[in-house]
């Protein structure tokens, strides 16, 4: 619903972006435009361009919102790198589960965002925390962003499709089973599993002693 005059505010950058995810969560990121998103503020497509220079930059803006959540939700964990790490990739996770349809926005970041710059920070920061290697860092920390982001695409596309194929007739017995047990696996199991076995494997990899 579009605001009354009495509700509007000046326009913002931020405001226009937070309405824009607004839009998108409701909506979904096909059907946003300049126009729709305009009419949500109670302005005209015209005054966004005030703010933001076309579409691409209005979806960099939300982008970088996004990822203002995610370096908040991250905080300040104490303790090793590795609980560092599944703060990160909790936070990450998080914030594409409370925005499913804005997902697209986090994986691939927006350009020049100040928030994906302190994202980037954090990540240093842990691998610092890591290991003085910094080529050891940059492949531990690829290996758990494969992860982390593989599961969001798995998560929010292909898994549906593998379950919809369960039980097809003439499927072999043990198929079955397998995929009986694997759809009672919750998705934060299957992620908590995973990102734990990445940590382990990454630890055996480099830091065997």
């Amino acid at each position: 619903m579009a605001v009354t005059v009495l509700e509007r505010r000046p326009l913002t950058r931020k405001r226009i972006a937070d309405a824009a995810l607004v839009f998108i969560d409701a909506h979904g990121l096909d059907a946003l435009s300049m126009r729709k998103l305009g009419a949500e503020l109670g302005v005209e497509a015209m005054s966004l361009y005030n703010h933001v220079t076309n579409k691409a930059d209005l979806l960099d803006a939300v982008a970088d919102t996004l990822y203002g959540d995610v370096v908040r939700a991250y905080g300040d964990p104490v303790g090793d790198w590795k609980v560092h790490v599944r703060a990160l990739s909790h936070a990450y996770v998080d914030v594409a589960a409370a925005h499913p349809r804005a997902v697209a926005l986090l994986i691939t970041p927006a350009n020049g965002s100040m928030s994906a710059h302190e994202f980037d920070a954090r990540i240093v920061e842990a691998a610092r925390r890591m290991t003085d290697d910094v080529r050891i860092g940059a492949l531990a920390f690829a290996t758990v962003s494969n992860w982390v982001i593989g599961t969001l695409v798995q998560e929010h596309g292909l898994m549906q499709g593998a379950v919809e194929r369960q039980g097809e007739p003439g499927t072999d017995e043990r198929v079955v089973e397998f995929q009986t047990v694997a759809a009672t696996i919750t998705a934060d199991e299957r992620f908590n599993e995973g990102l734990e076995t990445v940590l382990a494997g990454l630890e055996a990899r480099y830091f065997p002693d």
